[in-house]
């Protein structure tokens, strides 16, 4: 039976090449876009996430702070918040004067000015603007704390343009989508109405909407299958074109490359079974 299909699909291919071959050219401007918007996506997300990673908390401690202060100060944030490393005020000098590199600016300091202080990678989920803000006022509560400090504006920033981000992919995928479905489902009507003659005979027969259905339903999927496949080729060669002046550029991992081809074929079955069911009811009526 399966084998059946599988012919059919194959013989409607052959009768209809001239369709088959404007379907899949039309499927694959679709995808091939849909592929490139989730390149961009990807590549966005990986850039927002690294931005992201360098997320910290600096806790200025008091120069009176002991040792065992600041050991039970680093056991209690690493419980409630995250990891910390201490920075002695030696430590913060020598990368002070490396970041001014002016040594005869630097004579003119007689002492040390800056305090010790901790230098916290908060947890994932407290990497945000609300929680960093609530974080901090918290700690500076905390016996030994002079000053707490996380770049506020900075972090607020970050979390519109990753919100942004979100927005424009929700609505672009949309869109997306919805020209993808418009494909589909006019190709399915223009496939069922070219053999019109050879529905209403099977239908004549008492053949089931299934038993007709499946064979356009195969060969629609095998369509969408060759253009999932052209459209990461095409998006594969744009990047590796990119890449050489855009450096960090990266194709999509096998993870999102194999759910690119999966969503497209479950989109493509959803969309020709439900446009094959109104095109037979209205040929059976």
């Amino acid at each position: 039976m399966h084998l059946f299909f599988l012919r059919e699909a194959r013989r409607s291919f052959a009768a209809h090449r001239g369709l088959a071959l404007t379907t899949i050219f039309s499927l694959t401007a679709a995808l091939t876009l849909c592929a490139l918007f989730l390149l961009v996506s990807w590549n966005a997300n990986e850039a927002l996430r690294a931005i992201g990673d360098r997320r910290e908390m600096v806790v200025y401690l008091r120069d009176d702070i002991s040792d065992a202060q600041v050991q039970a100060l680093q056991t209690k944030i690493t419980e409630l918040y995250g990891s910390s490393t201490f920075v002695s005020r030696s430590q913060a000098w020598e990368e002070f004067s490396r970041q001014v590199g002016d040594a005869e600016l630097l004579r003119a300091v007689d002492t040390n000015p800056l305090p010790a202080s901790l230098r916290v990678k908060l947890r994932p989920e407290l990497q945000n603007f609300s929680s960093m803000e609530a974080s901090a006022g918290q700690i500076g509560q905390f016996p030994g704390v002079e000053a707490v400090r996380f770049g506020g504006e900075w972090v607020r920033r970050l979390d519109a343009l990753d919100a942004s981000a979100r927005r424009t992919a929700l609505v672009v995928g949309i869109v997306v989508a919805l020209a993808i479905v418009f494909v589909i489902h006019n190709t399915m009507r223009l496939t069922v109405l070219a053999r019109r003659q050879q529905v209403e005979i099977m239908m004549r027969l008492g053949a089931s909407d299934r038993f007709i259905a499946t064979p356009f339903l195969i060969e629609a999927l095998l369509q969408t299958f060759v253009a999932s496949l052209v459209g990461l080729g095409l998006a594969f060669g744009l990047q590796q074109l990119l890449s050489q002046r855009i450096e960090g550029l990266v194709f999509l991992p096998p993870v999102w490359a194999g759910a690119f081809v999966a969503g497209s074929l479950l989109l493509t079955w959803t969309v020709s079974a439900i446009a094959l069911a109104r095109v037979l009811r209205t040929s059976g009526a």
